[in-house]
């Protein structure tokens, strides 16, 4: 296999950069959209805080799920099921399973 010039690895570091960018603005404004919409629902700094605080938790405990489970299995199903489970719970007929939400 041929060496990769300087030049594509740089074009390749600068793709790469640039998607990392688009995913972090994507990830921002989404989350905008959220923390407008239940503002308008009445919501303010401290249940932000509280939500801030326990995002943060849900974000760790499946990010270390999803972590441990890629271990043995790739696909993560036992990740997916779990978070399908709980966002059924909250959800109830609004409910889309996980294949679906993320095609």
């Amino acid at each position: 296999m041929a060496k990769k010039s300087g030049f594509v690895m740089a074009l390749q570091a600068e793709r790469e950069r640039r998607d990392a960018d688009v995913r972090h603005h994507a990830r921002v404004f989404q989350m905008d959209m959220v923390t407008l919409a239940l503002g308008r629902m009445g919501w303010r700094e401290s249940r932000f805080r509280e939500l801030d605080k326990v995002l943060a938790e849900v974000s760790e405990e499946f990010c270390n799920e999803v972590l441990e489970d890629a271990k043995t299995d790739k696909d993560i199903w036992y990740t997916k099921s779990t978070l399908d489970r709980e966002l059924k719970q909250y959800v109830g007929k609004m409910f889309v399973p996980y294949d679906e939400r993320y095609a």
